[in-house]
């Protein structure tokens, strides 16, 4: 039916296009009306390039009238009979003008079709290149889409994984392991709300284990539960990460309680982020006091260990000023003595902070 109408109209368009050239016209003119080029304009003509239903409907009204009587003409030179007849008439045969208007609605509906069959594509193929995952289910549970990164993810065939219940994928890969995502997911199904999962472990069919963020999104049309759409991140490489930081710093940490001497670092803006158990005993904090304090408030609490406080506070607010190391020997007043080692710490030229190392040298005092 398509391949016929498209002969009908350009049959149409030919004997109408001669008519106007013989009235001035040409193709730039036509086209300039059109707003398209003139090269196009001339493929069209030819049949070369077929046009849009909106560009046959313009170029029926420009070189004739009405895209129905515009048709009924090329179905008659289709049919050997004279256009001429109709055009003179001034009316169009109802029976011909009731086919053109079923054609046209046809030309429609397959236009329509096509759309539709265009913009979904469109949007598969954008989930297909999301960099992320897409799994859906239906409301049976059973899987009937996910899309390839997480397929490239979980490293199994597509056919494998469509039309199994989220709920029984251990049956089908018996490593699986996926109680961190099912917690969420009857959760989301039972309320019929959204449900956020975070850096949740599951075990893949590999026997890997990994991480994912992502929703669950249940849908229902009304108050029937119609399955669930899963967004999934991976989280597995910033996990690991996060997880030997945290480590890595816990050794650290338990190195520097290890250090007979207190040690503490200040970030760039003056704030303890690390001190060890020396630093906390000479000056009696416990746990995490004056963590991520300002510099003014621990400066307050320690001086009142010093026998000299305006000395020590005033050295204290130069020190931290300095970009080169600070030694500074102060009486606290227990009778100890401390050497004071203010250090800037620097990466790329950057300032990033300041160490400090306190060391009792009373023993020193002593001798002397």
């Amino acid at each position: 039916m398509a391949g016929d109408l498209e002969e009908i109209f350009q049959l149409a368009l030919e004997y109408f296009y001669e008519k106007y050239k013989e009235k001035g016209g040409t193709q730039t003119k036509l086209a300039r009306r059109l707003g398209v080029s003139q090269s196009y304009v001339s493929a069209v003509l030819t049949g070369i390039k077929k046009a849009s239903i909106i560009l046959q409907e313009r170029l029926a009204n420009i070189l004739y009238g009405p895209y129905e009587e515009f048709l009924a003409v090329g179905r008659r030179l289709q049919n050997g009979l004279d256009p001429e007849f109709i055009i003179k008439g001034g009316e169009v045969d109802e029976v011909e003008l009731l086919i053109n208007k079923l054609s046209r609605y046809i030309r429609d509906y397959q236009r329509i079709e096509k759309d539709l069959i265009d913009t979904k594509n469109f949007y598969k193929r954008i989930i297909e290149k999301l960099q992320s995952g897409i799994l859906v289910t239906d409301q049976n549970d059973k899987i009937y889409f996910l899309n390839d990164w997480l397929l490239n993810k979980i490293g199994v065939p597509k056919e494998s994984v469509v039309g199994t219940s989220i709920f029984k994928a251990s049956e089908i890969f018996p490593k699986v392991r996926l109680e961190g995502y099912l917690e969420y997911y009857s959760s989301a199904k039972e309320t019929m709300d959204p449900k956020e999962f975070k850096n949740v472990s599951i075990i893949i069919p590999s026997g890997q284990k990994v991480y994912r963020s992502g929703w669950c999104i249940p849908i229902f049309d009304r108050t029937k539960y119609k399955g669930m759409i899963l967004t999934i991140g991976d989280m597995t490489e910033e996990t690991m990460l996060r997880k030997k930081l945290q480590d890595d710093t816990w050794l650290m940490q338990a190195a520097m309680d290890e250090e007979l001497n207190a040690w503490v670092i200040l970030d760039k803006s003056y704030r303890i982020i690390k001190r060890n158990a020396g630093f906390r005993k000479m000056f009696s904090m416990n746990g995490e006091a004056f963590l991520e304090s300002s510099f003014r408030q621990y400066i307050e609490w320690i001086k009142s260990f010093m026998r000299d406080q305006d000395s020590f506070v005033q050295f204290s607010f130069l020190a931290i000023k300095q970009k080169k190391r600070i030694i500074q020997e102060f009486d606290l007043i227990d009778s100890r003595r401390i050497r004071w080692v203010s250090s800037p710490l620097f990466h790329d030229n950057d300032l990033l902070g300041r160490s400090i190392l306190l060391y009792d040298i009373t023993a020193e005092k002593d001798f002397l």
